[in-house]
């Protein structure tokens, strides 16, 4: 199966296709010089946040409208929940709010 951000990666070079780049977390904190090289670096992070973010946001529309034409509900709160989940234990209690507010804007307008 094609990762859809690595497959993203190679079709253009985009913000979502730099993205791709880096898709997966560092395991150790990088060690910078300084305050610009460290701002760079978050703003190249930030960069990447909100093209994987976009496409999230495309995919879950993808999914929601493949799921109502099969006659189920657009959001299933079990899986949100799981999500949420992940987002807490990983990040702690900010992390749930950061799923939150992920997940509002992939679910789009609902009924």
């Amino acid at each position: 199966m094609t990762n859809v951000v690595d497959a993203a990666s190679s079709a253009t070079t985009s913000p979502a296709a730099e993205a791709s780049e880096s898709a997966t977390p560092a395991t150790s904190a990088t060690t910078i010089a300084s305050i610009d090289e460290g701002r760079q670096l978050i703003d190249d992070i930030d960069i990447r946040i909100r093209a994987l973010v976009a496409t999230r946001k495309d995919l879950s529309a993808q999914v929601q409208a493949l799921r109502a034409a099969a006659g189920g509900p657009r959001v299933e709160h079990g899986r949100e929940n799981a999500i949420i989940t992940a987002w807490a234990d990983e990040l702690g209690p900010r992390g749930a709010e950061i799923a939150l507010a992920v997940l509002t804007l992939c679910r789009g307008n609902l009924p």
